[in-house]
Parts: structure tokens; sequence; C-alpha cells
């Protein structure tokens, strides 16, 4: 009964906005008049567009949606909410490409857009297409450059893209401005390791841990640098209270290549077994 009775709400919708239509034609001899008249079709239409929409979405009817969400970014090109439908419709469906094709065109009519940049770096990232992520990243941080968490984005783009040290300078941004989350610094460290920098990264570990030092990725990262040094006995204890605090690091470990030396460890197979 609730699906019969959105369908007539949006068929109501249609004919409301078709007596506006009639009522625009007979306001052409008082421009004023037809104007605001035309602004209000404009407004309903683009409500009807997004109801309908969402209508079609309850009822996993995507490319309808997806059909109905366009149509209200062409008559209304700066509304966030009908991009951000279509793009999400596009990505709940793993349309990667036409999601992000709705971002570019939401871009493209709204450059100075941060919410649409935010979009693209995050699906170019989800995609694999670290270069346009980074850019992204980079264009958000022109456009505010007082919100420090876009260094976090821009750095993990440069860690995939084995950019490393310039990776390091976009977390040392961050942590310059907040030092308090454990996973930037965990990020840095892990930055220092691929650069062999393992008596740093354990120090930068360290650093983070003084805000919270119970974190298990903390912690667990720490084992894998003493792991990678040879250090056994720190690695060992690392990770057993890692396990503690975070049960599922006991799989991971497994066949984690940090602790490849590890692997034959009596010690090590009964922590992870």
């Amino acid at each position: 009964m609730k699906k019969k009775i959105r369908l007539v709400v949006i068929l109501l919708l249609i004919s409301f906005c078709q007596g506006m239509v009639l009522q625009g034609k007979i306001n052409l001899k008082n421009k004023n008049n037809f104007y605001l008249s035309m602004t209000y079709i404009k407004e309903d239409t683009v409500k009807m567009y997004m109801d309908s929409a969402s209508y079609f979405r309850e009822l996993d009817k995507n490319e309808e949606a997806i059909k109905y969400f366009k149509l209200a970014a062409f008559l209304k090109p700066d509304y966030e909410d009908a991009y951000i439908g279509w793009l999400t419709t596009c990505f709940g469906q793993g349309k990667m490409e036409e999601g992000i094709k709705a971002i570019n065109q939401w871009i493209e009519l709204n450059p100075e857009n941060t919410t649409a940049w935010l979009y693209k770096a995050f699906a170019e990232a989800e995609s694999g297409n670290h270069e346009k992520s980074l850019n992204a990243f980079e264009k958000l941080i022109e456009l505010q450059p007082d919100e420090a968490t876009h260094w976090i984005g821009k750095g993990q783009m440069l860690y995939e893209m084995n950019r490393n040290s310039e990776a390091l300078e976009a977390f040392d941004k961050y942590t310059m401005v907040d030092t308090t989350r454990t996973d930037v610094w965990g990020m840095k460290a892990s930055t220092l390791s691929h650069l062999g920098r393992y008596e740093e990264a354990i120090s930068i570990i360290n650093e983070g841990l003084r805000n919270n030092p119970d974190d298990p990725s903390g912690i667990y990262n720490r084992a894998c640098i003493h792991s990678i040094q040879g250090n056994k006995v720190n690695a060992l204890a690392d990770l057993k209270r890692a396990i503690e605090l975070e049960a599922s690091f006991r799989e991971y470990a497994r066949t984690d290549e940090d602790f490849k030396s590890l692997y034959d460890d009596e010690e090590f197979k009964n922590l992870t077994k």
C-alpha cells in the first residue's frame, strides 16, 4: 500500500508541474511573474525527479533511479544531492566507471566544490587510479588549505605509488597539526620502514602510542618492524600483545611477509594458530 501511495504522490506532482507550466504561459505578459513561475516549476520538477529516483532505488530499480538523478542534476547543476544519489547508486551496483563519470560532470560544472573533489579522490583510489586520486587530494589542499586531513589522503596515495619520501612529507604536514591519530603515526612508520629507516620507524610508532598505548595496530606494526630487523624477542612480545588486544591479528600475522623470518619459529606458530 505504501508504494502505491508514493506513486500517487509522484503522479500528483507531475500534474501539479503541468499546471505550473500552463500558469507560466498565462504569465508571459508579466515578466516578473513569468520568471517567478519558472523558478517554481524548476524547483518542483527537481523535487519530482529526486522523489522518483528515491522511489525506484527503494524498489532496486537502479537504472530508473540513475535516470532520474541525472535529470535532477541536469536541471539543477549545483544540486549536490542529485550527484551524490547518482554516483552512490552507480557504486552500489559496482559501476565505478559510470560513478566517476558522474563525479567528473559534477566537477566540470562546479570546479570549486570540495565535496565533489573528495568523492573523486576516494573513488579514484578505490579504482586503483592513484595518480588521479593524488591530483584530487592536491586540489582539495588548494581549495581547503586549513583542512589537514587532506594531507593524509595525499600521503597514502604517494605511499601506494612508492614515492615514500614525498609521502613522509605529507604525513609530517598532518602530524604538525594533530598528534592524536595513532593511525597516521603508523603510516609514517610504515613509510620510514620502506625507506629502510627502521629505528626512526619504531621511534615514530612509540610517539603515536603515547596518546593510545593500547592501540593494537600500532603495537602490531612495531612487531612487524622488529621482525624485519631480526629482533625476535621484541617482535614476538609485541605480536602477543597485539593479538591480546585484537584477536584478528592472529590470523593476519600467519601470512604477513613481515614475519617471514619467523614462519618456522615454534613460539610464532603457537601465537598464530
